[in-house]
């Protein structure tokens, strides 16, 4: 990927990340914090009932992030599989023995598509963040927990 496309494209994401933090995150992080020191408050508490008072307190955070993190990776996946069919159509292009012009057309080829496909990911970007907003203004889906516990999705 040339290195304008992939700086366009690393902004676009960094500005909806800043904004779902803003948005949502920020927002859910302070609760925790406020919820965690109600939990240390408790002096009846034993340090195990703190714990997984705390433990409780940071659950919707860390469901939240991990679902973003989860968002932003199906959507790198689905970037990378456009990316690497550009790559597989530039190389097909090739004729067996190519010469530098046929390598110069092929490398044209290949910067033209992975042009079109980070400007096509870069205008999906709203939805993804509308949606994923959505789904966080609902609460994110529980991520899985160690200790076996049930996961709900």
């Amino acid at each position: 990927m040339v290195e304008q496309q992939k700086k366009r494209l690393e902004n676009a994401i960094s500005d909806m990340i800043e904004d779902m933090y803003r948005s949502h995150l920020r927002r859910m992080q302070s609760r925790m914090h406020v919820c965690a020191a109600r939990c240390c408050d408790d002096e009846r508490g034993t340090l195990e009932s703190v714990q997984n008072c705390i433990e409780k307190c940071a659950a919707p955070l860390m469901d939240a992030q991990d679902y973003l993190q989860h968002e932003l990776g199906q959507f790198q996946n689905r970037l990378q599989n456009c990316v690497r069919d550009c790559n597989s159509d530039a190389r097909s292009s090739l004729p067996n023995n190519p010469n530098d012009r046929d390598m110069s057309r092929s490398q044209h080829l290949f910067e033209n598509c992975t042009g079109n496909c980070v400007d096509k990911y870069i205008n999906l970007i709203p939805g993804l963040l509308k949606s994923i907003k959505q789904t966080l203004d609902r609460g994110a889906p529980r991520r899985s927990r160690s200790m076996g516990m049930d996961v709900e999705s």
